[in-house]
């Protein structure tokens, strides 16, 4: 005996079978999705952020010109130790195109030794992060004797 009715759609998903086909108020929105993941507060919003993965480049690192920074023995008396040094580059630095200068809290110290410098401003100038944590200082005479260490935050 034939039927007039078509075959079922394998493939077609009915209410039947997914309860929130034809509800939108039972579907979650991509707020309330958002929400259940974690990365949407009240008042927020944040994305999760992978690992920070620190590579020391350098151990400890003599900063040049300490003579030549403004104020620095005032700079020395405020400076902590194990305190955060920003490396700064200044690619039109006349001296040296490769400079990158080492200050804590805007104040300059000095710059990283010419010697070092060329893969490190390449790095910076690439878009990488490098952080300097002050290691040991110490005046001698009329000018400080400052040893960083240098890293690569990836």
């Amino acid at each position: 005996m034939l039927s007039n009715t078509a075959p079922a759609n394998t493939n077609d998903v009915s209410a039947s079978t997914n309860p929130n086909a034809g509800s939108p108020s039972t579907a979650l929105s991509p707020i309330a999705q958002a929400q259940a993941l974690g990365v949407l507060g009240e008042t927020s919003f944040s994305i999760p952020m992978p690992f920070e993965n620190t590579i020391v480049l350098f151990e400890s690192v003599r900063v040049a010109g300490t003579t030549h920074a403004p104020a620095i023995d005032q700079t020395m008396a405020e400076i902590p130790d194990d305190a955060a040094i920003t490396l700064r580059r200044e690619p039109d630095n006349q001296a040296d195109p490769w400079a990158i200068r080492m200050e804590y809290n805007g104040k300059k110290i000095g710059y990283m030794p010419a010697d070092k410098n060329e893969i490190l401003a390449r790095l910076m100038d690439g878009g990488k992060t490098l952080r300097g944590t002050l290691i040991e200082y110490e005046l001698q005479g009329s000018w400080w004797k400052v040893y960083v260490e240098v890293s690569l935050v990836d």
